[in-house]
């Protein structure tokens, strides 16, 4: 291999890594959008405070297999994980209250985690929250919108 031919090859990795690169900060969110959805998502949430909620998993609940205007969703369809709001936390998350064998545990939901906020479904009249289920296992190892625990003696 001659010089050119290595340089030229070092060339076009460069090249590769450095689109890599400015694909990933394209899709990240700017401070603005951030904030944004941080404000939409918690003049959404904040007529529910204290009432139940539902978590579903955004991966499961908008599967493209579902047509959402002929056919309705059951509960065996997508995961979901009752919970009750308990209150919005400022550049965090929502906290919220779910029920772990015999006590309850005080957990929080990043807002980048959530998706929307439906207000129910077909098999459902509480408030769904569709957010990421990337967060801590829960239950049968399955990962919930969980990022971390706060109160384990609730």
């Amino acid at each position: 291999m001659t010089l050119d031919q290595m340089l030229s090859i070092v060339n076009i990795f460069v090249s590769i890594v450095i689109a890599i690169i400015v694909y990933c900060l394209s899709k990240k969110l700017s401070a603005k959008e951030v904030y944004n959805h941080e404000i939409f998502i918690t003049k959404e949430v904040t007529p529910f405070l204290g009432r139940k909620a539902i978590l579903t998993d955004v991966k499961k609940y908008d599967s493209k297999k579902y047509d959402r205007s002929q056919v309705h969703l059951t509960n065996k369809d997508y995961y979901k994980q009752a919970c009750k709001i308990h209150r919005i936390v400022q550049r965090y998350g929502i906290e919220v209250e779910l029920r772990d064998s015999d006590k309850f545990v005080t957990g929080l939901i990043p807002f980048e985690w959530v998706e929307y906020i439906a207000e129910n479904d077909s098999e459902d009249t509480s408030i769904i929250i569709v957010c990421k289920f990337k967060g801590i296992k829960w239950y049968k190892n399955f990962k919930s919108p969980i990022k971390e625990i706060l109160n384990q003696n609730f």
